[in-house]
């Protein structure tokens, strides 16, 4: 009897103490390692990875239009207002997202209620509003997207037709100088010898924009531009295409660029970066041979 009444006593003792719960996890909480999209100014994160330890942002504030003249009075009117880089101008086809136009992106942001936040306060510009637009880090361009060549900072660039491009390269095809097809870069760099003893079609000047088509791109030697309504090139590398990036990291810049692709992996370099422009190359200048791998 006493062993059954102990029993008892137990079970009628005092139950323990409820477990707190787990605080609530808030559904845009960003997950932040390495550089942070705040500290960017490019489309990093696609196709290639161009900036290997930035994390990919939830979302970008961007001004879209389908308008290149409308394009320009927005960069224009934000040059110099915000970091270095931005706003920086990219197709939507490039960002994988709708409507399809031109993105005068002013920011990436780890998380959509930073960049909800930031484009309620961006002015109104060219009877445009900025918008938050979430990012799908693994949304893909479709077949053929369209493009925008930005020209680079610096000084004016001349640009060659089209007719003039072919020319020098039918020329690279035909020459028995055994230099000029030592190396990719060698060929490139004698191309544009070639062209700069050629009248230039025109000259375009840093912050120019130029929406392309993805068949005009000579991908990693040449950019596409308008001279006069008609296609024309400069130098892939006077240019912000090849997913151009300028990171922000321990007090200095550096812009990284897409310079060409061995076996579909992306060659990259990185150069030192300010107000000025791109300066001494932080990575060697890569010497592919031709040939396949």
């Amino acid at each position: 009897m006493k062993q059954l009444l102990f029993v008892a006593l137990a079970a009628c003792g005092s139950p323990p103490p409820p477990v707190a719960p787990a605080p609530p996890v808030p559904v845009d909480a960003p997950t932040v390692t390495g550089v942070a999209p705040e500290d960017t100014a490019g489309l990093y994160w696609l196709p290639y990875a161009t900036c290997a330890d930035c994390t990919a942002p939830q979302a970008v504030v961007a001004y879209v239009t389908p308008d290149e003249r409308a394009a320009r009075t927005i960069r224009a009117a934000l040059d110099g207002k915000l970091g270095l880089g931005l706003p920086y101008v990219v197709h939507t086809d490039e960002l994988g997202v709708a409507p399809r136009g031109i993105a005068i992106v002013v920011g990436a942001f780890a998380s959509r209620d930073a960049a909800e936040r930031a484009a309620a306060t961006s002015p109104v510009l060219a009877a445009a509003h900025a918008s938050a637009i979430a990012i799908d880090p693994h949304a893909q361009p479709p077949e053929a997207p369209r493009h925008v060549t930005v020209v680079d900072r610096g000084g004016p660039v001349q640009a060659w037709s089209k007719a003039d491009v072919d020319a020098a390269k039918a020329a690279l095809d035909a020459t028995s100088d055994p230099e000029a097809h030592k190396t990719l870069a060698a060929m490139h760099d004698w191309v544009l010898r070639q062209l700069a003893t050629r009248p230039a079609a025109c000259s375009v000047l840093p912050g120019d924009l130029f929406v392309v088509e993805d068949g005009d791109l000579d991908w990693y030697e040449l950019a596409p531009v308008h001279c006069g309504g008609q296609l024309a090139y400069i130098s892939w590398t006077q240019s912000l295409l090849g997913h151009a990036v300028i990171v922000r990291k321990d007090g200095a810049q550096t812009l990284t660029q897409v310079v060409g692709a061995e076996c579909d992996t992306p060659i990259l370099r990185t150069w030192r970066y300010d107000a000025e422009g791109r300066h001494d190359d932080v990575t060697p200048p890569v010497q592919l041979a031709r040939g396949g791998c």
